[in-house]
């Protein structure tokens, strides 16, 4: 094998391949704003003061909500409320702001999933 051959190879072997790591990003199906966390998708709303999770593995699969739980810490107009999530319908789970977000937000979510430890950080509007 000469230089160029094994330059290449070792080039191509480090290269990061972020397609084939975690797959096809998924759409938003709830509207809200979507991350990549530790293994799953996480799906982030805010309506009002209700505050809403959605959860699907790296094969666009729901997670059933009593495998689920965590906090949403929400940053409203430069003070923070922190947020206990508890399972709701499917694949989410639900929790509610103690004042009406509106306008931009910054948020992030600290999750266990099946024992896993996953977090999201989502910046956006209620």
């Amino acid at each position: 094998m000469n230089l160029l051959t094994a330059s290449f190879l070792a080039a191509l072997a480090i290269a990061p391949l972020p397609v084939l790591a975690h797959g096809e990003r998924p759409q938003p199906a709830h509207g809200g704003e979507l991350q990549d966390a530790q293994g799953v998708w996480v799906e982030f709303l805010v309506k009002g003061r209700d505050v809403s999770v959605y959860v699907i593995s790296e094969d666009h699969k729901p997670v059933p909500a009593q495998q689920i739980s965590g906090t949403a810490t929400v940053l409203i107009e430069g003070k923070s409320y922190k947020v206990d999530l508890s399972p709701g319908d499917a694949n989410s789970v639900k929790g509610t702001l103690p004042v009406a977000a509106s306008g931009k937000l910054i948020a992030t979510v600290a999750l266990k999933v099946g024992g896993k430890s996953a977090s999201a950080r989502f910046m956006g509007t209620a």
